[in-house]
């Protein structure tokens, strides 16, 4: 039970995810890559979560549940399964997205080679029922087109690789729309231990990521090896998102004012101020 008993914990913090959950843990499982840990945290589940989560535990050994009583938020539940990892690297993945073969190998070997990258990930593409819905060739109708048209405007853009001068990475980093991508990439879990921003704010994925830049660079693999549903709570829609985690008025009104504070507060004023348009 050393630091290095396994090569790469995977983390999944999950809420409320039966629809997903069985499959997911079984690709993983069947991944052909072996040397893991999966520490699977359920965030105070009111659907069949625990019960499906026990009896994968049971089965496998390289298997670590932990249930939480109550909906102690997203951040919380991240934070919480970061400092339980073991491994050499680290990663997140969400419940209802799919990670290929070859996703977890050739990001390590990234890491192995690169000192200075502290993320790497491959390229993601979106799958579900808007994704289909933007794939159709055929539109009729005004209405249709400009619901495709909005849809598509929302859409992610692909990963980009982040390298060069950190004022530059910040710039190009914040003007990526898909910036929450490079979150499920790889890291080496105790560079990322110091990094990840585990306060409580909306954007604490993008603001750990504004701190990764601080160590290094953010690498991208050219090729697709995870799938990214597209239809979580991140991109259910503003109302959903904030009665999801349950803001109040003032925190629904000013959704990313933490965030804006955060990076006043790290970020040079210089900095900020240059990017205040973004």
């Amino acid at each position: 039970n050393t630091q290095n008993s396994n090569k790469i914990t995977i983390g999944i913090p999950v809420y409320n995810g039966e629809e997903f959950l069985i499959e997911k843990i079984s690709s993983i499982l069947n991944l052909g890559y072996d040397n893991f840990e999966l520490i699977i945290s359920d965030n105070g589940s009111t659907d069949s979560t625990k019960k499906i989560c026990e009896e994968f535990a049971l089965k496998d050994k390289r298997i670590r549940f932990f249930c939480q009583e109550e909906n102690l938020g997203p951040n919380w539940n991240f934070d919480f399964i970061l400092k339980k990892a073991k491994g050499v690297y680290f990663m997140w993945t969400a419940v209802d997205d799919k990670i290929l073969p070859g996703f977890i190998e050739k990001n390590i070997s990234i890491l192995e080679k690169n000192d200075g990258v502290v993320c790497s990930i491959s390229q993601v593409k979106p799958y579900g029922e808007k994704t289909e819905f933007l794939l159709q060739k055929q539109t009729t109708g005004f209405f249709r087109k400009l619901k495709k048209k909005i849809i598509r405007s929302f859409t992610p853009l692909k990963n980009i690789p982040t390298f060069g001068p950190y004022r530059k990475k910040i710039r190009t980093h914040l003007k990526t729309r898909g910036h929450h991508q490079a979150f499920y990439g790889i890291y080496r879990t105790k560079q990322i231990q110091k990094i990840f921003v585990s306060e409580f704010i909306t954007g604490f994925d993008l603001a750990t990521m504004l701190n990764v830049l601080k160590y290094g660079d953010i690498f991208v693999l050219d090729e697709v090896l995870n799938y990214r549903y597209d239809g979580g709570v991140s991109s259910s829609g503003y109302f959903n998102y904030i009665k999801s985690y349950k803001f109040n008025l003032l925190e629904s009104l000013f959704l990313y004012y933490p965030f804006t504070k955060w990076c006043w507060n790290n970020l040079s004023h210089k900095t900020f101020l240059r990017n205040l348009d973004l």
